[in-house]
This record gives C-alpha cells, sequence and structure tokens, in this order.
C-alpha cells in the first residue's frame, strides 16, 4: 500500500507546479488517501510499526501538496489541510460505520454484532444509546468490529 502511494505522490510532485493548491489538495484526496483510507478499518490494532509507515505517506503527501518541507507535518496535517492523522481517520471510520449500522440498519451483517447496553439500574446514562463491549480474551478478538466499534 505504502510503495503504491508513494508512487502517486510522486507523480502529484512532478506536476505540482502547473496545479493550484486547491486543485493538488483534491487531486491528492482523490489518488493517494483513498489509497490510505482502503479498507483501514482493517487496520485497528494493527501494530505501532505499520501505523508510523502509513503516517509517514500521509506526511509526506502533506508536505507535496503544501510545498512546505521545512514545517512539522503533524501541523501541516491539522492546521493547513484539516486532515485527521492514521490513527484517527481508522478509528473515524470505525465510529462512522457503528453510526450508519445503528441509525439505518445497514448494513445488516454489522447491525446484528453491536447490542444496546442495558443497565440494571435506571441511570443518566441511559438515553446515551450505548453499547455493550463482549467479553474478549485474544489480542485477534479486540480488533474485531463487534469489539473495538462499542469502545471506540
Amino acid at each position: 500500500m505504502c510503495k503504491s502511494a508513494y508512487y502517486s505522490i510522486k507523480a502529484l510532485h512532478y506536476i505540482r507546479q502547473v496545479l493550484t493548491c486547491d486543485m493538488t489538495r483534491a487531486v491528492a484526496a482523490s489518488s493517494t488517501q483513498t489509497r490510505l483510507d482502503f479498507a483501514n478499518s482493517v487496520l485497528n490494532g494493527t501494530s505501532g510499526s505499520n501505523i508510523y509507515k502509513l503516517q509517514r505517506v500521509q506526511n509526506c503527501l502533506a508536505r507535496v501538496v503544501l510545498q512546505d518541507y521545512s514545517n512539522s507535518a503533524t501541523s501541516l496535517l491539522s492546521e493547513e489541510l484539516h486532515w485527521l492523522l492514521v490513527n484517527k481517520r481508522i478509528n473515524f471510520k470505525i465510529a462512522t460505520l457503528a453510526y450508519q449500522s445503528l441509525a439505518f440498519g445497514q448494513p445488516t451483517y454489522l447491525s446484528s454484532v453491536l447490542t444496546p447496553h442495558q443497565s440494571q439500574w435506571s441511570l443518566r446514562s441511559v438515553n446515551q444509546n450505548l453499547l455493550s463491549v463482549p467479553r474478549c480474551n485474544s489480542s485477534f478478538g479486540q480488533r474485531s468490529f463487534s469489539y473495538c466499534a462499542p469502545k471506540i
């Protein structure tokens, strides 16, 4: 994934001088950000080194888009481009899928694995639409949607 993303960043770098900043943002979002977002919910709970590799790709893309190689990449991402970091994008996608499955019941295979939290006592949090987190003993099971969506 990183190799193909770096290839498209390199191609964008060559044509950057003839594009406006808005056009470059659109091209970057459509060519490289989609590669980073492709199946990123599967990457939940993966090792920090894998997330770091993807974050380096996003940092490189931000530097090419803004043509700013001196400032920190995280400030470019958050302040200039308003892009989320890779680990936050993963959490955002999982939270979005959980919301859509709860609000609309679609897709049914995801809405069937989420169970609403039912408290034994009447609490103030009864109207917050909380989800119950299933028990899971393995680290592999903690990467599943039914476990990580209620946690997020």
